[in-house]
């Protein structure tokens, strides 16, 4: 493969002389040599391709607990991958450097999916994660991986904004063992002023992952002045558990300054520390908070008799006292997958 290498893309339609992507919620509609707001998809010949197969800009080993994963084979190791490019437009994006370029090719390390499991297996890592930017832009390599990935033991974890259809969300599902979704805020307008993106697909998407199976656990980044509103993050939570999400660990994170939100303070302790306390009373029984490392509540804890079962510091796992999935002490069973 070469950096001008075009593979087929999927879900799209033709509308008159134009491609219609079908992939994500934006819906672009792209005329020959057009490429979507994702810069990944484009028009060329009458259907539409992605550039970003095989494309790869980031390739690390990580611990489980950066993606963040609490409650899914803690203290393993996952191989983390990306390429160029994101649906989303975030003003505080942390990755904007390959988030908002195209995978031009430039730095890339190329890469079939069969020669990425076999790497993944080589460093001895238990899961692949597709993450960094957001893995639904290079969807087909993404689904192409997780299905050898799967054959060949490993897990497949997405971490994503999950602004994507249902349909392909769906067709994915079949081979994610476990996600993490950023959930921006739980206001429409914000969604659009944050990231160029609204709301109600992401929560759609919530819900898929959840029917699907999946182990699911949920980021949201505390930013100053845009979604630190305490009625705003009550509301969430409060829809969480009214739609049987009381289970899904909920990680509450830190801002710092990126991007085009350079010029802001860091998210204050309190704010974090606030948002978790509510999380709590609406009724969310695992509640963490990020990018603080040393927080007492990077600690999972029974939610029946509040013992100490798995300690962190930062993204690392200290003591796992758990015996598989049950509370040593009230014999609980916590949720996740803890063997």
């Amino acid at each position: 493969m070469t950096s001008q290498s075009y593979n087929d893309a999927s879900w799209w339609r033709v509308e008159n002389h134009s491609v219609r992507c079908l992939l994500c919620p934006h819906a672009c509609l792209l005329g020959e040599g057009d490429t979507g707001i994702c810069r990944t998809r484009k028009h060329v010949n009458k259907k539409l391709v992605t550039t970003a197969y095989g494309n790869l800009c980031a390739i690390n080993i990580d611990p489980i607990e950066k993606k963040p994963l609490f409650h899914f084979h803690p203290g393993t190791s996952t191989f983390s991958v990306a390429t160029n490019g994101c649906n989303l437009r975030c003003l505080n994006c942390q990755n904007h450097t390959i988030s908002q370029s195209p995978p031009d090719g430039l730095n890339a390390v190329w890469l079939t999916s069969a020669e990425l499991v076999a790497a993944a297996k080589n460093q001895n890592c238990t899961s692949i994660s597709y993450t960094y930017t957001d893995p639904v832009v290079f969807y087909e390599y993404m689904l192409d991986t997780a299905r050898i990935a799967r054959n060949a033991g490993l897990a497949n974890i997405l971490v994503s904004s999950g602004y994507i259809n249902t349909r392909p969300l769906r067709e994915l599902c079949q081979v994610i063992d476990a996600a993490n979704i950023d959930l921006k805020c739980f206001d429409d307008a914000i969604y659009h002023k944050l990231c160029s993106a609204s709301l109600r697909p992401v929560l759609k998407a919530l819900q898929t992952i959840k029917e699907s199976g999946i182990w699911l656990e949920i980021t949201n980044l505390i930013v100053p002045g845009w979604t630190d509103n305490i009625e705003m993050i009550e509301k969430m939570c409060c829809w969480l558990v009214d739609n049987g999400f009381e289970d899904t660990p909920v990680h509450f994170s830190r801002f710092f300054p990126s991007h085009k939100l350079n010029h802001l303070s860091p998210t204050p302790v309190e704010s974090i520390e606030k948002a978790a306390i509510t999380a709590t009373r609406s009724g969310l029984k695992y509640v963490y908070t990020g990018n603080m490392p040393g927080n007492d509540l990077e600690k999972t804890r029974c939610h029946n008799c509040n013992t100490n079962l798995i300690i962190r510091r930062g993204n690392h796992l200290m003591e796992n006292h758990l015996r598989v999935n049950t509370c040593p002490v009230c014999e609980t069973i916590i949720p996740g997958i803890f063997d």
